[in-house]
């Protein structure tokens, strides 16, 4: 559904803008994971596949962002994350 259709005029550069990620997005969205349970995690872990990953990429620049700082922090840290079976890995893996 275009923006136009929903009674919404942008200008192109507006409309580009719009794929932009935003920081204040950014960081509610970490606020909100910080305050998950491992469990919750997981669970989440497991939704967010390869498939829907990049449909929810798509809607939630700010997503990919985090998922690579997730990755970079959990390389940096001396302790492993625990081992989850393959099958069981989403985008969310580092998290936990």
């Amino acid at each position: 559904m275009a923006l136009e259709d929903m009674g919404i005029d942008m200008t192109p550069e507006a409309k580009e803008n719009l794929k932009n990620p935003s920081e204040s997005i950014q960081i509610v969205l970490m606020s909100r994971l910080a305050e998950m349970t491992p469990e919750e995690l997981m669970m989440l872990d497991k939704a967010i596949t390869p498939d829907v990953m990049g449909v929810l990429v798509k809607l939630l620049p700010e997503l990919e962002q985090l998922i690579n700082q997730i990755g970079e922090t959990q390389e940096e840290t001396t302790e492993p994350a625990p081992e989850m079976p393959e099958d069981n890995m989403g985008a969310l893996r580092n998290m936990a």
